[in-house]
């Protein structure tokens, strides 16, 4: 079941990633949707989960959230140098 979910994210990732390059998603989406993976991946910290593939599901689709969230600070000039 996870690997069918993570089929189903990384594909919705994949779409998204189109639609940032485009500056079509608003920054409010990518980053509630950035909330949302840490937040759960906080609460399987705080459970000992870290050692499951549902974890190790969260820590990639966190990464391509980031890399989402690169790819519009470059071509969107969308935000400003995080520090």
């Amino acid at each position: 079941m996870v690997h069918i979910m993570k089929k189903i994210a990384d594909w919705i990732v994949d779409h998204e990633k189109d639609d940032a390059a485009d500056c079509t998603v608003p920054d409010e989406v990518v980053d509630e949707w950035l909330e949302t993976i840490e937040e759960r991946k906080k609460r399987m910290e705080e459970h000992g989960r870290t050692d499951t593939q549902q974890y190790e599901m969260l820590s990639d689709l966190e990464k391509k959230v980031k890399e989402i969230k690169e790819i519009r600070r470059r071509k969107c000039h969308l935000g400003k140098k995080e520090g």
